[in-house]
């Protein structure tokens, strides 16, 4: 219930949403769309056609079509076949929930009772990261780290320890599904610095070792299914980085990795509210720091409480990467890590350890009252509550000579900062001279975290009169009559649009075919060809209908004017989906391949672009007749009739999954290469 209230301008209204973000309105919605239209009709997305003349979801990662979270949207009702965006943001309310539920499983372990496992349970699923994220790929994946530790330490304790581990591998594994690799591997490094802390720690050591062993095992098994075609994808295309475009054998530099990094100043958000709003969010809030600290100070003898503490100062450092010469170490040695390109995103760490740590602070504070250590917890509350008020005061009259920012800048939640540290004084001092009970003073703590974590979760949220923002949701329903003209044209069909019109994956949304799409990466072939997708290249890619308040290209005739002012154009000299050819001319290599089919002078309708060989055609009188085109996710089906040897050409992406087939004498299934195309 804890988390619901954090949530509830989410949960329980329809006047704010999350989603007002480029990221999420273009990208992250919309390709929701046909994952779960897939789910629904009892298929994975393994192929989406709807972008970049098709594209692999499962090498991509980030669309999380093997996350078994995606798979609870999927019973969301629809409207108008589609995903509701209400129904989206109760999936992401029930996904802190669940973080929720994995992190008091894991107090409880640890030794909390009932209440301090819920409170610590809400801090996880609430704060920093884990609250502020608006990207579901990264909180799926990061809230498999309290189950990941609950069966590592049930294996390091010697209770089951190779079944425990094999569970522990699992976890780990299913964090490698849910979307994102940034998480699962910054959750792996911690996990291996773990083992190795274990292995050379225990007296028998093979033993430990043994048990990770078994815990890598299982994780390699359960990742396989994402992490294999991901290797096989990245290998074959093209990120964008902040630094320009980057292949596989092209390092992430180092100060794109500092760019991403915790800034020192930023340290002072850990308590204070004001920090960024987004995943990389560093606060903890005084209720979690306060009972992390008595943790630490009272039960520091406790092999948990140690392990955690360094876990969080390891995390918290790896977050600082430009101001951590250790992880430059890491950047250079440890393969993933140059990939991940944002090591601020380990906060989602420090602050699962920080959590934990608050668990068993809260148990042991409210075990049985320590006067003096309530004593001191009070005095450094007041203290700190005063010096956030006396700082305010101060800044606020001295501040347009501080020519900068500061706490204050549009900006009221400090004063709240120093509120709840004096609510909490005041619990803690109530506490220690016997005027609540153990029940009611745990109550009063976490009614002040849900009060201190509802500041900072919802600060970001756009609500429904915010035109500006709302612009970026509303563009994904105005489109609709665009959609719907379009669904009424004959097949086969296949869309252009001009990302300023129409900035959001079209294609993905109304499972359309569509060119260009938002999205992180493309596979190089394409790139090659160019993605603006001149006449030539348009036209040769069967390019006939395009979106954009403008014509794109000249040649384009105007058939329907949407709501919106958005036009939607016809070239009718757009190549077929298919066609057949009887000449090709040969290319050294991919890069030549792709400069020759954009501006050497041959008709790419009679003729085909070969790489390294030439394959034995035949002239003939007789005309060639493609019959049919059956187009779906996972196969392409041609009737064709050709009066002598020749190529059939199909105007896809080659991916190496695809392999073509002879059916009968006159017809072929599966799908061709792009370089046949050429």
């Amino acid at each position: 219930m804890g988390i619901v209230t954090v949530f509830w301008k989410l949960a329980l209204t329809k006047q704010y949403t999350f989603l007002a973000n480029p990221d999420l309105a273009y990208e992250v919605v919309p390709r929701l769309e046909p994952v779960i239209f897939a789910i629904r009709h009892w298929s994975i997305l393994l192929w989406n056609p709807y972008e970049w003349f098709g594209e692999p979801p499962i090498g991509q990662v980030e669309p999380a079509i093997t996350s078994p979270f995606t798979f609870l949207l999927a019973l969301a009702p629809l409207h108008n076949g589609q995903v509701q965006f209400f129904y989206v943001q109760l999936w992401f309310v029930l996904l802190h929930c669940i973080g929720g539920l994995f992190a008091w499983r894991l107090f409880r372990e640890l030794g909390c009772s009932a209440a301090p496992a819920v409170i610590g349970g809400v801090l996880f699923a609430t704060m920093g990261v884990y609250g502020n994220t608006v990207w579901p790929n990264h909180l799926g994946s990061a809230i498999m780290t309290p189950l990941v530790f609950l069966f590592l330490l049930r294996s390091l304790r010697g209770r089951a320890p190779l079944k425990s581990a094999a569970w522990a591998g699992v976890m780990l594994g299913v964090s490698w599904l849910c979307g994102h690799h940034e998480p699962a591997v910054m959750l792996t490094l911690i996990v291996a610095g773990v083992g190795l802390a274990a292995i050379v720690r225990q007296g028998d050591r093979r033993a430990a070792a043994m048990r990770m062993l078994v815990l890598f095992a299982a994780m390699a098994l359960v990742s396989a299914v994402q992490t294999l075609p991901a290797i096989e994808y990245g290998k074959i295309s093209t990120r964008w980085t902040a630094s320009g475009t980057k292949t596989w054998k092209d390092r992430i530099p180092v100060p794109e990795h500092e760019q991403g990094s915790l800034r020192p100043p930023d340290l002072l958000h850990i308590a204070i509210f004001g920090g960024s709003g987004t995943f990389a969010d560093p606060f903890v809030g005084m209720v979690g720091l306060t009972l992390a600290a008595v943790a630490v100070r009272s039960g520091f003898r406790r092999r948990e409480v140690r392990l955690f503490t360094l876990l969080g100062i390891a995390a918290l450092l790896y977050a600082m990467a430009r101001n951590d010469a250790l992880y430059g170490l890491l950047y250079v040695l440890v393969p993933l890590v140059e990939k991940s390109r944002e090591p601020i995103a380990a906060l989602f760490l420090f602050q699962f350890a920080v959590a934990a740590l608050a668990a068993m602070g809260a148990e042991i504070v409210f075990s049985s009252p320590e006067p003096a250590r309530e004593r001191q917890t009070v005095r450094v509350l007041v203290w700190f509550g005063a010096a956030i008020f006396g700082l305010i005061f101060v800044i606020g009259p001295l501040k347009p000579a501080l020519n900068g920012n500061s706490l204050v800048d549009g900006d009221q939640r400090p004063v709240m900062t120093a509120v709840i540290a004096l609510l909490l004084a005041g619990v803690y001092q109530a506490w220690s001279r016997d005027s609540l009970r153990r029940r009611s003073a745990l109550a009063m703590v976490g009614l002040l975290v849900v009060v201190e974590q509802g500041n900072e979760v919802s600060w970001g949220w756009a609500h429904v009169s915010d035109a500006n923002r709302m612009a970026m949701v509303k563009g994904l329903l105005d489109t609709q009559d665009l959609a719907d003209w379009l669904r009424a044209q004959p097949n086969p069909k296949r869309i252009q649009k001009n990302d300023k019109d129409v900035p959001f994956n079209f294609g993905d949304w109304y499972r359309m075919d569509t060119a260009n799409a938002y999205g992180a990466s493309i596979l190089t072939e394409s790139v090659a060809l160019g993605s603006g997708w001149d006449e030539r290249v348009g036209r040769m890619y069967g390019l006939n209908y395009s979106l954009s308040r403008t014509p794109i290209r000249a040649g384009l005739q105007d058939v329907f004017t949407g709501r919106s002012g958005i036009k939607i154009w016809y070239d009718p000299d757009a190549f077929p989906r298919a066609w057949t050819v009887h000449q090709t001319v040969v290319a050294p290599d991919e890069r030549n391949g792709a400069e020759m089919v954009r501006n050497r002078p041959f008709d790419l309708r009679t003729t085909a672009l070969t790489i390294g060989s030439t394959p034995q055609l035949d002239s003939c009188d007789g005309a060639d007749h493609v019959a049919a085109v059956d187009d779906k996710t996972s196969s392409l089906q041609v009737q064709v009739e050709m009066s002598c040897r020749g190529l059939l050409v199909i105007s896809d992406s080659w991916y190496p999954g695809w392999r073509p087939r002879l059916t009968g004498i006159r017809s072929i299934s599966g799908r061709s290469t792009r370089r046949s195309g050429a």
